[in-house]
């Protein structure tokens, strides 16, 4: 499984020349992220390790399927929920491709039922959301090639959408672009009134459609934004990680080394260390 990327870059990336993203159609843009593929096997190292991902959360939800060399049906499909803390995805066990569709913060609900909070930090069986995803898994199996399959995912997706999908969700939707566009910076206290709601009603929705709070998601999009910004420093220059948690909007470099830590499990300093 790769970086999510969602709103902001995430890390640690794999290899880049086994991972892709593929943009959606004109009808799935308003929902889709993106679509996306990974060869888990041509990423292992000249000793034949496959190194170990470290995904961040990015505020987004993931449907996704696990292909290997054993057969053409996916051996694995599944909803990879909002997360509030790092995935860290360790050697595979077997050869294996992983196909995606990466959802717009609050737009999966156009195609999974449950509230996103039942899936918050947890990885779902598919088949748990879908009653027919056995033949998802069945359409996807026809097809030879990853971009073939991303192309059956996003069939699959298409006949999916009903002409109300998305209504009635304008609040968060709004909401999310605000605080998208903010860095995670805006104060979520006066975010409900501005938008001419409560902050019960907009917590309320947040789990619903997001997966987590108005706050969390505001901490996931600045953790995104500390990533997109060091990512941009030249290899080999030091980070200023003061001058940055300052510029970000965080009290301090101590604030932003404990917020970084928490969602990753790793100091900000570790992390870029092993980019």
């Amino acid at each position: 499984m790769p970086p999510r990327t969602g709103p902001t870059p995430q890390a640690a990336p794999p290899d880049e020349s086994t991972y892709r993203e593929y943009s959606p159609s004109d009808m799935l843009r308003p929902f889709v992220e993106c679509f996306w593929t990974r060869d888990a096997r041509s990423s292992s190292d000249p000793a034949g390790d496959t190194p170990v991902h470290r995904i961040l959360p990015d505020g987004c939800i993931d449907v996704v399927l696990t292909f290997s060399e054993r057969g053409d049906e996916p051996e694995s499909a599944m909803v990879v929920g909002t997360m509030t803390k790092a995935l860290v995805l360790g050697p595979a066990a077997s050869p294996e491709c992983f196909v995606g569709v990466r959802f717009r913060p609050a737009k999966a609900a156009a195609f999974l039922e449950p509230p996103a909070s039942e899936v918050t930090d947890l990885r779902v069986s598919l088949d748990d959301i879908w009653p027919d995803a056995s033949a998802v898994r069945e359409a996807l199996a026809t097809h030879p090639n990853t971009v073939s399959r991303v192309r059956a995912l996003e069939r699959v997706l298409t006949a999916r959408v009903g002409p109300s999908a998305g209504r009635g969700q304008r609040d968060v939707d709004e909401a999310v672009r605000r605080i998208v566009d903010a860095g995670g910076t805006l104060g979520i206290t006066r975010l409900a009134p501005a938008l001419g709601v409560t902050r019960q009603h907009l917590a309320r929705r947040f789990a619903e459609l997001v997966g987590v709070s108005p706050k969390t998601f505001a901490r996931v999009v600045r953790l995104g934004r500390v990533v997109e910004r060091a990512r941009a420093i030249p290899p080999g220059e030091p980070v200023n990680w003061s001058a940055l948690a300052i510029e970000l909007g965080y009290y301090d470099q101590s604030h932003l080394v404990d917020e970084f830590r928490e969602m990753t499990g790793i100091t900000p300093g570790a992390w870029h260390g092993r980019e």
